[in-house]
C-alpha cells in the first residue's frame, strides 16, 4: 500500500509580510529622534568652543587691565550720537532685551510650541532663557566688574557689569528660536531678525553707558555655548528615548 504524500503547507499571502526574527525589534510608526550626521557634529564643535574661548580671553583681559583697549574709545564714539530722540529710542529698545521682557516672551513662545506638541523645542527655549538668567548673575558675583563712568548713566543699574545680562538673555531668546527654526522655512528670517534684535540691544546698552562693548560681547559669547549646550543635552535625550523604544 503507498503512503500518500504529505500537503505542503500553504505559502502565507504576500499582505502578511515576513515574519520578525526572535529578538528582532518591532517595527514601530513614529518615526524616531533624527540622526546626527558628522557634519551637525562638526558644526557644533566650534559653536561650542570658539565662543568659549572668547569669552575666556575677554574675562583675562578684564580680571588683568579692568578694561580692554576697544572699550573706551568705541563707547566715546557712540556717545557723539546721542540725542532726546535716540535716547529716548535706546531707551525703549534696551526693555526689549531686559530681564523682564525676554522671559515673558520666552514664555508666551515657550506655551505656543508646547500646546502644538512640540515639547522638546519648549524645553529648549525655557532652558536657554531660564538657564542664561542664572548664569549670568553667578558670573557677575564672580567678576564684580564696576560699570563705565565714562559719563551719567542715561538709565539707573545697580548691578555689577560684567557679563551683560541684557545681552545674554537676547542671545540666549534669538538662538534658540534660530534653533527651532533652521529646519523650517523661517530659517533664514529668524537669523536676519535675530542677529539685528540681539546687535541693536547690545548697541543700546553701550549707548545708554551702562556697559562696556567687551560686556556685551562676554553676553554673546555665554549665551551661545549656553544655547549649544542645552541643544546638545536635548538631542542626547532624545536619542536615549529613540533607543530605547527599539529594543
Amino acid at each position: 500500500m503507498s503512503i500518500p504524500p504529505i500537503p505542503e503547507p500553504p505559502e502565507p499571502p504576500e499582505s502578511a509580510g515576513t515574519p520578525a526574527e526572535p529578538g528582532a525589534p518591532a517595527e514601530s510608526d513614529q518615526p524616531g529622534p533624527p540622526p546626527r550626521s558628522w557634519l551637525h557634529l562638526a558644526a557644533a564643535g566650534p559653536l561650542f568652543l570658539l565662543p568659549l574661548l572668547a569669552f575666556v580671553d575677554l574675562a583675562h583681559e578684564v580680571v588683568t587691565h579692568g578694561q580692554l583697549g576697544f572699550d573706551r574709545a568705541v563707547m566715546l564714539w557712540v556717545h557723539e550720537y546721542e540725542t532726546p530722540g535716540v535716547t529716548t529710542t535706546m531707551s525703549a529698545v534696551t526693555e526689549l532685551g531686559g530681564l523682564a521682557a525676554v522671559p515673558i516672551f520666552a514664555v508666551i513662545c515657550a506655551g505656543l510650541l508646547w500646546w502644538r506638541g512640540r515639547r522638546r523645542d519648549a524645553a529648549l527655549l525655557a532652558a536657554a532663557v531660564i538657564g542664561s538668567a542664572l548664569l549670568n548673575t553667578a558670573l557677575k558675583a564672580v567678576f564684580q566688574r564696576a560699570r563705565p563712568d565714562f559719563w551719567e548713566h542715561l538709565v539707573v543699574e545697580d548691578s555689577f557689569s560684567f557679563p551683560s545680562g541684557h545681552a545674554m538673555a537676547s542671545m540666549s531668546f534669538a538662538a534658540a528660536l534660530i534653533v527651532i527654526a533652521w529646519r523650517t522655512r523661517w530659517r533664514w528670517p529668524a537669523v536676519v531678525a535675530g542677529l539685528l534684535y540681539v546687535a541693536v540691544v547690545g548697541l543700546s546698552r553701550v549707548y545708554l553707558g551702562v556697559h562696556f562693548p567687551s560686556d556685551i560681547l562676554a553676553g554673546w559669547c555665554v549665551a551661545i555655548v549656553w544655547v549649544t549646550i542645552v541643544v546638545a543635552v536635548l538631542d542626547g535625550a532624545s536619542r536615549r528615548r529613540g533607543r530605547v523604544r527599539g529594543s
